[in-house]
């Protein structure tokens, strides 16, 4: 399989940093930005006290994590009772 094994190895699309060339690695440019945002946005109280309500529920936190990292998985979850409160809350803290 052309696509398995470490990181770095024949997989053209994994491993570390620099490897992808969808988007950088820990050190590459769309993560920096990506952080930057995140503390941007924990700096704003309405987002942080979301965030704590979000913190209390493993499945609701899980869902705002990967809707950081992408925002697309937002429309997956927007119809959860559970988690859909809580991602619509923070679109608009972060408006």
């Amino acid at each position: 399989n052309p696509f398995a094994g470490a990181a770095g190895g024949a997989n053209p699309f994994g491993g570390a940093g620099g490897a992808n060339p969808f988007g950088g690695g820990a050190g590459g440019p769309g993560m920096a930005d990506a952080m930057k945002a995140a503390q941007q946005a924990m700096s704003n109280p309405k987002v942080r006290a979301v965030i704590e309500k979000a913190q209390k529920n493993p499945k609701v936190m899980q869902a705002v994590q990967e809707c950081m990292g992408n925002p697309m998985a937002m429309s997956k979850y927007m119809s959860d009772p559970e988690v859909g409160p809580i991602l619509k809350e923070l679109q608009d803290a972060m408006m």
